[in-house]
């Protein structure tokens, strides 16, 4: 009896096990389509390589703190395992294959790039690195190639202009298999403060300065004449040098002809001074300031010659503002 009850429990649990083994292996096994673009592995699907707009992606602005970089690689009959791992800063972007390119934007500064054939399968994103400097904003283009035989597995890795770059970017897709580890992440720019210069003082007009401006004037005229500017253009530059100070210009006649007319007459003639001042060498108006004395203030005889061209005469008065 209990020879004929173990025979019964082996007939029932040995196909028992063996359809549990035969369901596990029925669902461990995969649906997968390897047709063109796309790839499929039972529900999950992807594209290999896309169509894009390059003019788009090119026009889109990059921050100020970022660079863009572009792989390519010309189109060939590559084996799959020729693929090239690029690699930005020691972090994964793409294995790129040929035909296709890829775009990612990294920091300014310093970058580390690589490429380095996938059929190693040792991972190592630092093998044959080189540095190159990214400025803010700018788009870099990098041309890939891995040896054609596979055998060596040279890849190698060539910064290219924008005009090389462009035809060969005509016929290639967009790789978008796999996902980017590269992440920017970049530092905000460190901003120096300047230190604020102090303006240094202007100087301060000792005692006050008189300047004898040698300007002779037709008989009956208050034009100046441009050969006596250089000596005017001392009062600008004294001016200049002392940024604080008034101007007062004088001018003195002799003690012909009435004291109305004298006084009216040298009051023309410095005006006409003042007038050079400010439209020939550029004097502010509101630091110049003109009288005409006339006969007033002789400084030597009316009697003689001598005395009368010494009163005829042009000073140009300068002293420090009066502080308010």
């Amino acid at each position: 009896m209990e020879k004929i009850l173990k025979t019964a429990i082996a007939t029932i649990v040995l196909p028992t096990m063996l359809f549990g083994i035969s369901g596990c292996s029925m669902m461990g096994s995969s649906n997968i389509d390897n047709e063109g673009d796309s790839r499929r592995v039972n529900n999950v699907a992807w594209n290999n390589q896309i169509d894009t707009d390059l003019n788009k992606l090119l026009s889109s602005e990059v921050s100020d703190d970022e660079a863009r970089l572009i792989f390519l690689r010309k189109n060939d009959d590559d084996l799959e395992q020729t693929s090239a791992n690029i690699s930005v800063n020691n972090r994964y972007q793409v294995s790129l294959r040929p035909g296709n390119y890829t775009a990612v934007n990294s920091c300014v500064g310093i970058n580390q790039l690589s490429a380095h054939m996938t059929g190693f399968k040792d991972n190592n994103l630092l093998a044959g690195t080189k540095d190159y400097k990214l400025e803010k904003g700018q788009t870099y283009f990098f041309y890939v190639d891995v040896d054609d035989s596979g055998d060596s597995g040279d890849s190698t890795l060539e910064q290219i202009t924008t005009e090389s770059a462009l035809p060969l970017l005509k016929n290639k897709r967009y790789q978008s298999h796999q996902i980017s580890r590269v992440v920017p992440n970049c530092a905000a720019p460190v901003v120096t403060a300047q230190p604020v210069k102090e303006p240094a003082p202007a100087p301060v007009l000792a005692e006050k300065m008189t300047i004898e401006l040698e300007v002779l004037f037709d008989t009956d005229k208050s034009i100046v004449k441009p050969e006596y500017y250089s000596k005017i253009s001392e009062v600008a530059e004294f001016m200049a040098q002392y940024p604080n100070t008034l101007v007062t210009i004088e001018g003195h006649t002799d003690s012909r002809a009435s004291e109305k007319y004298n006084q009216a007459l040298s009051q023309r003639r410095v005006d006409a001074v003042k007038e050079v001042l400010i439209t020939q060498f550029g004097a502010a108006p509101e630091r110049l300031n003109a009288i005409g004395y006339g006969e007033l203030q002789p400084r030597a005889s009316n009697d003689t010659v001598e005395g009368r061209q010494l009163n005829r005469r042009v000073i140009a008065i300068i002293e420090e503002r009066p502080n308010n």
